[in-house]
């Protein structure tokens, strides 16, 4: 709550966020508004978990409503979650393309088209595998890491984006062509953590270690260790 409070003036139409437990279920929490205010109202203060991917917006692509509020949950073929900050221009053709492939699109905003473009090809990558392989944690992981360069190949604009597969619990951080951040800190318990934040200010309010990120790469992680790599 107080991450998502550090970032209202990057934002205040619309406050959301997701936390995953230890168990892997999911709690999605987002509506119009500052998060100033939401963090109470909606119960984001409340919550506790494993994983946190949290957006406050200011909105570009789609009208300010709670759908097209971030982050954003997707199902269609595959379970993932995520967000972004940027403005990627072919939002109405990469919506037709997902609608086209069976994909349930709930809004306008274009973090939700980029969402589903890396569920859509991480569901390809995981189609070329047996089922018994599709829940292997290096199978997801390989798919996952080409889901997102097949993504950023169709994708035009600028986006920072952080999207999570929950069966892995790994998180990915795309920087491209928006700025992003990496930081590495630690709790009050000493428990370590890693947080990647469009924000300069709130990577180096919360971590440590600030890690360079360049453009064109995006950065797989979990609380305890995290691997770059490029995709342009």
């Amino acid at each position: 709550s107080t991450l998502l409070k550090s970032l209202e003036y990057r934002g205040y139409d619309s406050t959301g966020a997701i936390f995953q437990d230890d168990k892997k279920n999911t709690v999605l929490l987002k509506d119009i508004g500052a998060p100033s205010t939401l963090i109470d109202t909606l119960g984001i203060r409340k919550q506790r978990g494993r994983i946190f991917c949290g957006q406050v917006r200011w909105a570009t692509f789609g009208s300010v409503d709670k759908y097209n509020a971030q982050p954003h949950e997707v199902r269609c073929k595959v379970h993932l979650y995520g967000a972004h900050n940027g403005n990627i221009t072919n939002t109405p053709q990469l919506k037709s393309f997902l609608i086209n492939q069976g994909h349930t699109i709930v809004s306008d905003n274009d973090g939700e088209m980029l969402v589903h473009t890396v569920e859509h090809y991480f569901d390809v990558e995981l189609e070329k595998h047996s089922p018994e392989k599709k829940v292997s944690f290096e199978i997801r992981q390989k798919c996952m890491r080409q889901a997102i360069i097949s993504a950023a190949e169709i994708m035009v604009g600028s986006y920072a984006a952080v999207v999570v597969d929950p069966v892995t619990e790994l998180a990915y951080g795309i920087k491209g062509g928006s700025s992003l951040y990496l930081g590495i800190g630690t709790m009050e318990d000493d428990n370590p953590f890693i947080l990647v934040s469009s924000d300069l200010t709130a990577v180096l309010k919360f971590t440590k270690y600030l890690i360079d990120m360049k453009e064109g790469s995006f950065v797989e992680f979990n609380a305890q260790s995290y691997s770059l790599f490029a995709f342009k």
